[in-house]
């Protein structure tokens, strides 16, 4: 039987890279990219009285931090990859999760400005992780182009920048039932014509796909939100929080007196669910125009995330009542537990 070239490549890359079977040391990479994500937290401007109803999303570093602001993060802000040349055809996560390699591609940039290639489909969820050149402004978009229409592929996120900072997977969107071949293209945007220095780089790209554990282990204790955060006009000091544990709990609600100033809805997730919940957010009952992306935890070496809404007016009980739904598209989620936290903040002045 003939032997493809691609086929060739990934049996010589089983045999000759054994260290990549052994256990990836996650919580030593991701403590290694902390400092690379501290140098990208923004700080948002405040909504004037103009913007009613309208959330601006925005990180401020924590109190126990100096108090710096930095520039916001713009699409062509430099990445550094997180840990390269590591692509290993199994790993595991700390909630148990199991994760196989079944496919890699490369995209040979500045040679190939794209590359698309076919996925094995078995009905697990799937992921993607990415050997990311470093510094680079340039960030690929993948994309599903089979089955159904042209559609992005990544979940709840677009962007492989995620990937690139913590070399965690993140999800493809799930396929339509009876799936057996899905095929995925990867594009590499133009440089931007600001900085026609910058160049295309070399990317290579392992999809994997998940099963999480038989018998789903405990969650992890809620990490408490920190009291205080900003630094600087406005602070936002803690007025109300409540943590749940998913899969048993889906919403969060949270009842606080009227802040008597700006407000900031802070929103995360820890164990396996960090970066990979999305949902919506009520106040009295009215939807907001936030998304509730659930990120991980925030640390001492990094920064609040954060969405600043317009005051609401008090409910008959005299408090306002802020509740936070989330979900996954990928039903592996029902087996793998986490905390979702909610806490609500006050500006001083």
């Amino acid at each position: 039987m003939p032997v493809s070239r691609q086929d060739l490549h990934d049996l010589l890359e089983e045999r000759s890279r054994p260290a990549l079977e052994r256990p990836v040391p996650w919580e030593l990479l991701r403590t290694r990219t902390r400092a690379a994500r501290r140098r990208r937290l923004v700080a948002v401007a405040v909504a004037g009285a103009a913007a009613a109803s309208v959330a601006l999303a925005g990180v401020l570093v924590a109190p126990w931090s100096p108090a710096q602001v930095a520039q916001p993060r713009q699409d062509d802000t430099p990445i550094t990859a997180a840990s390269p040349h590591l692509l290993p055809a199994s790993f595991e996560e700390p909630d148990g999760t199991a994760y196989r390699r079944i496919a890699t591609a490369t995209l040979d940039a500045p040679k190939k400005s794209e590359v698309t290639f076919e996925v094995k489909v078995s009905g697990k969820p799937l992921a993607i992780m990415a050997d990311c050149p470093s510094r680079t402004r340039l960030v690929p978009q993948v994309r599903i182009v089979r089955p159904g229409p042209d559609q992005w592929a990544l979940t709840p996120r677009s962007s492989l920048i995620k990937v690139c900072d913590t070399h965690m997977p993140i999800d493809l969107g799930p396929f339509s039932s009876g799936t057996r071949r899905a095929k995925l293209s990867i594009t590499m945007p133009k440089a931007l014509k600001s900085d026609p220095g910058e160049q295309a780089k070399k990317w290579r790209f392992g999809v994997y796909e998940w099963t999480p554990p038989a018998t789903m282990p405990p969650a992890p204790s809620p990490v408490p939100p920190p009291r205080s955060f900003g630094g600087t006009p406005p602070e936002f000091r803690l007025i109300g929080s409540k943590s749940a544990v998913w899969p048993a709990a889906r919403e969060v609600t949270v009842t606080v007196p009227p802040p008597g100033g700006q407000w900031a809805l802070v929103i995360y997730c820890d164990g396996g669910l960090a970066g990979r919940l999305t949902g919506e957010v009520h106040v009295n009952g009215r939807r907001q125009d936030v998304e509730a992306y659930c990120p991980e935890p925030p640390s001492e070496r990094g920064g609040v995330g954060y969405s600043v809404l317009t005051p609401a007016r008090p409910g008959p009980d005299g408090k306002v009542t802020v509740k936070v739904t989330l979900w996954s598209k990928i039903s592996g989620y029902e087996r793998r537990p986490g905390n979702l936290t909610v806490a609500v903040y006050d500006s001083t002045r």
